[in-house]
């Protein structure tokens, strides 16, 4: 019988659903869509069950507006994920479907309609090909075009520019044209595989079997940078792939999904799907149609894409699962990775979690047998491991930033015809302008922050918040003109190279640097030719980038790690300094790492370089256990917001009144270690217990007195299950 009413999840940050009225003569089902009125406006919501009886008075309840195309529906496996992740993390379920679906889909719009493809006109067809033998980049599109029309997407893959296709369109060679995709999509084919002369090795090829043996559970793959982890990935993918299974791989940053895609496409003659956020609405919709379908064999996203739902789920591949990237830092709280594992467990079906510097929740894991631990503890026969060479600053003193003993092994490496990196996790030109007379600082005037000076833009930009002001030619307090940019950016150490290696290329790899579309590719080009030259830039080196040309990798301005009030900075720095470091050595020369600190005697800093992670992991997880900190302690945040200081402290002491647990611990409210930010002033509610269990029941029930309070409304607040970070 059909269903009189239905509850309907819509994208608000209401913890609720809403029941409607089902129009006379049509039908729904659990996980269709459906565009309901909702106020005065009308919104596409998710149906996430099915009513005999209305939960309030009848004539209250208003009648769904349309029911959208079924085809296009919320799986049930991604139903339950998002129904887990809703309850998990304490967060709205519309606001989780939201998240979990493509713009397209989740606005009620036809995903797969109106796509466009590059194809050939007449002319093109009857084209030459040896009439663009000088154009032989054009000459391969058309190569490409004669066996069929390609997506923007597609030649984005086939790395075909703008230029290309604009230079042959103006030839009326091609044209843009409407595709509709199959009613009836096939199956992905594995038409072949492309080893290209690889061999595994011994440990590549044991790490293999032993994921292999484990079935459906979940692998904590630990191998040093440099000992082929990507490797025993494609193993695995090719086997799943045969098995006539989809293979997901999950990356942290959008800058390394097209050095995976190549890598990916060079192996396996199947279609491959890509989600991230740097993607066009439609091209997002389609790849993630073509995953739902079964149509993609390989999916290589981002965080959200692991909510992609799979026709034949195989694998799931989380790479660098250590990166904070995982976990989402704004609204929806969720840990990629955490979701991934939860998936793989609901599904059936393995999950690999790959790092070179593993996360100590991971490692913990393993300890207690909640996931199976394969080591790769050595690099391929003939590749050495990196050496590293600590410079004390509180002894060697500092010239723009560079120790004299830094300078001279970069001279003497560029000599040599290799390359440099240099690593300073912070972009701009100088991090502080100071008044010489008054000793006034420029701060930004919307959060608890000083503003960084960007030579380029000759502006002072706040890195938390966005604000941008005009560089300040005399003090804003005293008009002295004696100001001075203190400390070091990679706009300066990019100058202070510059001046001091004249004749060579310095590459600066930033935020600032990379903007454009294509810029970072065009840098990495200009490094894979091998010639001398220096590489400067923040974290978005030490993401799994490949230089075989770099022996000498240089890090700058590691401190403040090692005095953070963040429990988790000395782990973050000593996974920096690892994946960092991993970038040297990789080809027949073998790589050195010199790090310049005031800590250089820090045994856990001392402990990293000369025992390696293991021993540092296993040292600072004795801190936590004798801490009481994650992970042998579970936590949880409510963060609140108001414009004046004291609203969101008063409205998370009426939540927090009342603790009737003996097993969760409250403390606070207390301010964020950025108190201000964003014009905004920001308090904590920590939770904190033993039992996971226990805490979440607490939450909860804070959250429903949350939602109630008068004062609610006055203040932003969200709930962040086991935060990344305290601020």
């Amino acid at each position: 019988m059909p269903s009189g009413y239905v509850s309907v999840a819509v994208p608000t940050p209401l913890r609720q659903t809403f029941q409607y009225r089902v129009p006379r003569e049509q039908s729904v089902e659990i996980g269709w869509r459906v565009r309901v009125p909702f106020g005065n406006r009308r919104v596409v919501g998710i149906v996430t069950s099915l009513d005999a009886e209305p939960h309030i008075e009848s004539k209250k309840i208003r009648e769904i507006a349309e029911v959208l195309d079924p085809a296009v529906k919320v799986d049930e496996s991604i139903f339950g994920l998002c129904r887990w992740a809703a309850d998990y993390y304490c967060h709205p379920i519309g606001e989780v479907f939201a998240t979990a679906l493509p713009t397209l889909v989740r606005t009620g719009k036809e995903p797969r309609a109106d796509l466009e493809a590059l194809t050939l006109t007449d002319t093109g067809r009857q084209l030459d090909l040896d009439s663009l033998n000088r154009a032989p980049a054009q000459r391969r599109v058309i190569d490409l075009l004669s066996k069929r029309p390609l997506t923007r997407e597609e030649l984005a893959h086939e790395e075909v520019t703008r230029h290309v296709i604009t230079s042959l369109y103006k030839k009326e060679l091609v044209t843009w044209e409407p595709v509709t995709a199959d009613e009836k999509p096939a199956a992905f084919k594995l038409t072949g595989v492309d080893h290209g002369g690889v061999t595994p090795t011994p440990a590549q090829a044991a790490a293999v079997s032993q994921i292999s043996a484990g079935g459906a559970a979940t692998t904590l793959l630990y191998g040093v940078t440099g000992s082929g982890k990507t490797e025993v990935y494609l193993r695995l993918i090719e086997d799943c792939l045969k098995a006539g299974k989809q293979a997901m791989v999950l990356v942290p940053e959008i800058g390394l999904t097209p050095q995976t895609i190549s890598r990916f496409k060079a192996r396996f003659d199947v279609e491959i799907a890509v989600l991230h956020s740097g993607m066009t609405d439609k091209e997002r919709a389609t790849d993630w149609m073509n995953v739902r379908n079964g149509e993609a064999g390989v999916i290589i996203g981002t965080r959200s894409a692991v909510f992609t739902p799979m026709r034949n789920p195989g694998l799931i591949i989380v790479d660098e699962e250590h990166d904070a990237s995982f976990k989402q830092s704004e609204g929806f709280h969720y840990s990629a990775r955490d979701l991934a594992v939860m998936r793989g467990s609901r599904e059936k079906v393995p999950v690999v979690l790959g790092s070179a510097t593993p996360s100590l929740e991971s490692f913990h894991n393993a300890e207690v047998e909640k996931y199976h631990l394969v080591k790769l503890a050595e690099r391929p026969a003939g590749v050495l491991p990196e050496k590293y060479r600590l410079v004390d600053t509180g002894q060697v003193p500092l010239e723009d930033g560079l120790s004299k003993p830094l300078t001279s092994a970069i001279q003497a490496t560029l000599d040599k015809g290799q390359q440099v990196l240099v690593f300073i996790n912070r972009r701009g030109f100088a991090p502080v302008l100071f008044c010489n007379t008054c000793g006034w600082i420029a701060r930004c005037h919307r959060c608890d922050a000083k503003l960084t000076y960007h030579l380029g833009y000759s502006k002072l930009i706040c890195h938390h918040c966005g604000s941008e002001e005009r560089n300040h030619l005399v003090c804003q307090s005293c008009k002295s003109k004696d100001l001075a940019a203190l400390g070091q950016g990679t706009q300066r150490i990019e100058q202070v190279l510059a001046n001091t290696f004249r004749h060579h290329p310095i590459l600066r790899i930033d935020r600032d640097s990379t903007r454009r579309k294509g810029s970072l590719d065009s840098i990495l080009d200009t490094v894979a030719t091998g010639e001398p030259a220096i590489l400067v830039g923040t974290q978005l080196l030490a993401k799994g980038h490949h230089f075989p040309s770099v022996t000498l990798v240089a890090i700058l301005d590691i401190d403040a790690g090692f005095y953070s009030a963040d429990f988790r900075s000395i782990e973050r720095t000593g996974q920096m300094v690892l994946q960092v470091g991993g970038r040297s050595g990789r080809a027949q020369f073998p790589g050195e790492v010199m790090i310049q600190t005031a800590f250089a005697g820090h045994p856990l800093l001392q402990a990293l370089i000369r025992e390696g992670y293991d021993v540092f992991a296993q040292s600072l997880m004795q801190e936590r256990r004798d801490a009481h900190l994650p992970p042998y302690r579970f936590h949880a945040l409510i963060r609140a917001s108001s414009q004046d200081r004291d609203t969101a402290r008063i409205f998370l002491e009426e939540v927090s009144a009342y603790n009737n647990s003996d097993r969760v611990e409250l403390l606070g409210p207390v301010p964020a270690l950025m108190e201000k930010r964003a014009g905004r002033f920001r308090q904590l509610l920590l939770f904190s217990s033993d039992s996971r269990s226990q805490l979440l029941h607490l939450l909860k029930e804070k959250v429903g007195i949350a939602s109630a309070l008068p004062r609610a409304s006055k203040v932003r607040w969200s709930v962040d299950v086991d935060p990344y970070d305290l601020f």
